[in-house]
């Protein structure tokens, strides 16, 4: 990469070296507005950086909680506020940072089997 930017955009980036950006991010800003579920997050979070994520859609709802384990923004004025709050407040970098890595290790297959074993049973009991 060359340049003086601080944005490079890559047409179809390696796995290394998204793995790489990832390592060397302070922050994870996904700006996809209702998103689904988000896989990016999760991949993300397994990194360890605080991820920020749109106030809509799964990636809100149900891998961040709400709240619990990411921060969330509605427009870009809360998104640059909450980014700014995280690259100046250590404590809360480090909170969210650790509640990134303590996400993902709910976001395994063998869980996710648990959890529809589970809700597939408690259908099967109505």
């Amino acid at each position: 990469m060359c340049g003086e930017a601080g944005v490079y955009l890559v047409e179809n980036a390696p796995r290394s070296l998204i793995n790489d950006v990832m390592d060397k991010a302070k922050v994870f800003l996904h700006a996809t507005i209702n998103e689904h579920w988000g896989v990016a997050v999760a991949e993300a979070m397994a990194r360890g950086p605080p991820v920020v994520v749109h106030k809509s859609g799964g990636t809100w709802s149900d891998v961040v909680y709400e709240g619990s384990y990411g921060l969330g923004y509605t427009d870009s004025e809360e998104v640059a506020e909450v980014i700014a709050k995280l690259m100046t407040d250590s404590s809360m970098w480090n909170y969210y940072s650790k509640k990134s890595t303590e996400r993902v290790r709910e976001l395994t297959f063998s869980k996710f089997i648990e959890k529809t074993s589970g809700l597939i049973k408690k259908v099967l009991a109505l």
